[in-house]
């Protein structure tokens, strides 16, 4: 289940309008409904290709601006040197408002 979960995202190397057709297919499958928020780190290389030329901050407000749940993007998660790591399943407060993740509690094993 997506419910009450919060949304990790990133990518390197990708065209924007793949990111596109990838974040569609998360619609189309009923999970961006579903999501509480939504955390979106870097991607290195995402730059347009002609293909629209849609700014990939152009694309995820499309997708998630509509859903009024907290969203960023920018965090410090995915590949790059310097990372925030979150483990899947801990427990995480979002503050979109602050630009804020916090980790509540470690992942169950």
């Amino acid at each position: 289940s997506w419910q009450n979960k919060i949304l990790f995202l990133e990518d390197i190397g990708e065209e924007v309008y793949r990111m596109d057709r990838m974040l569609a297919q998360l619609q189309n499958a009923d999970i961006l409904n579903q999501i509480s928020g939504m955390i979106f780190g870097t991607c290195k290389n995402c730059d347009p290709s002609g293909r629209g030329d849609f700014q990939l901050s152009q694309v995820l407000e499309r997708y998630f601006k509509p859903l009024e749940i907290p969203a960023i993007s920018g965090a410090m998660i995915g590949h790059q040197a310097k990372q925030f790591t979150v483990p899947i399943g801990a427990t995480v407060k979002l503050d979109a408002d602050k630009g804020e993740i916090s980790l509540l509690e470690p992942a169950v094993k």
